[in-house]
């Protein structure tokens, strides 16, 4: 579809920076999904770019303009991948209950928990060192520039069992809450 489209230059703002992109608009029916109902893909290509499309939205939308779809799109990404994070890496929405009410409480306390994970690592986490970290364990990551939400709850596993184990090894040198140390205290 891109490589016959009819493009023409927009400028959009996109995560925060406005440039310009070449945009299209294909009217068409996305039968296997939508079945009748008329659709329209906007493909995006970047100026730089030298695939024949960057990206390709869809939309029900028929008379909202390409550059606000692109510019929708946009905003509404980091709450689409917060949600993919909290189901994929947190569990949010894995809950086996079935009442409605169990439902509506387990579904956003498993992204209030996803919210704590970032204010914890924002309080005490490591950018930098994790960064590098995730550079040398995966090479392939080199152009790798922000913490992902995945590396947040590594470093909150790797802090939790170093403190975990810290903790337990000062208590048993100081013969706290150790099994021996109680029963000679019996």
């Amino acid at each position: 579809m891109a490589v016959c489209a009819t493009w023409t230059r927009a400028r959009v703002t996109r995560y925060g920076v406005t440039k310009d992109v070449d945009l299209a608009v294909i009217a068409c029916l996305w039968w296997g999904s939508l079945h009748r109902t008329p659709i329209r893909v906007v493909p995006v290509r970047d100026l730089d770019e030298t695939r024949p499309c960057t990206l390709a939205l869809a939309s029900t939308h028929l008379t909202t303009s390409a550059e606000h779809l692109v510019a929708r799109y946009a905003s509404r990404w980091s709450i689409e991948q917060s949600i993919k994070d909290g189901k994929n890496l947190l569990g949010a929405g894995d809950a086996q209950n079935r009442p409605p009410a169990a439902v509506e409480r387990t579904t956003p306390l498993g992204l209030a928990n996803l919210t704590i994970l970032v204010l914890w690592y924002d309080h005490a986490g490591h950018p930098a060192a994790d960064l590098n970290s995730r550079r040398q364990e995966a090479p392939w990551y080199r152009h790798k520039r922000h913490v992902s939400i995945e590396d947040m709850i590594t470093a909150f596993r790797r802090t939790r069992t170093t403190s975990d184990t810290a903790a337990q090894g000062t208590s048993a040198l100081l013969g706290e809450n150790t099994p021996t140390s109680q029963a000679t205290a019996a």
